[in-house]
């Protein structure tokens, strides 16, 4: 049996074979699958919606330092502890261990390279698949972005300060 994700992507490939467009609103799609009895809620740990929402607003928590940098203020880390994996959060100002800041950053860092990995994938395949478009390029130097992200926040913050 199909597990609920193998479900759902049977059932959107129906509906983009259905519209017939090249590209699809997953607002649309809902509306089509619910009026069709193709998609209904599934039950959940009231846990589970507590817990992706008390994550939601610590990776949202953000302060500025002394230089004028923008953080996040909680950071999270996954650990073994018994055979069991948990998810711990610490305040970066005043938690965590040494240890715990590392292992966070590294497990970012893995998750940005497995991101990055992915992108690369899906743009050589796009590449692959239609070889007479002008290719898709990925640029894999990021530096230029966060300049250009750290000076806007900059501006952000000195238009309210004047605001």
């Amino acid at each position: 049996m199909a597990n609920f994700n193998e479900q759902l992507l049977s059932v959107w490939e129906e509906w983009e074979e259905t519209t017939g467009e090249d590209a699809n609103n997953p607002n649309d799609f809902i509306d089509w699958a619910v009026a069709n009895g193709k998609l209904a809620p599934r039950p959940e740990d009231i846990r589970k919606i507590f817990r992706r929402q008390v994550s939601t607003a610590l990776r949202q928590a953000m302060r500025v330092d002394g230089t004028g940098i923008t953080y996040r203020a909680k950071q999270c880390v996954s650990i073994i502890e018994n055979g069991e994996q948990r998810t711990l959060w610490f305040d970066v100002d005043n938690g965590g261990t040494p240890r715990l800041r590392q292992k966070a950053v590294r497990q970012r860092r893995d998750g940005i390279a497995n991101d990055i990995y992915r992108a690369m994938s899906d743009v050589e395949h796009m590449n692959y698949a239609f070889p007479n478009d002008e290719p898709v390029q990925f640029e894999m130097d990021f530096t230029e972005d966060y300049e250009e992200r750290k000076a806007l926040e900059a501006l952000e913050r000195e238009e309210k300060d004047v605001g």
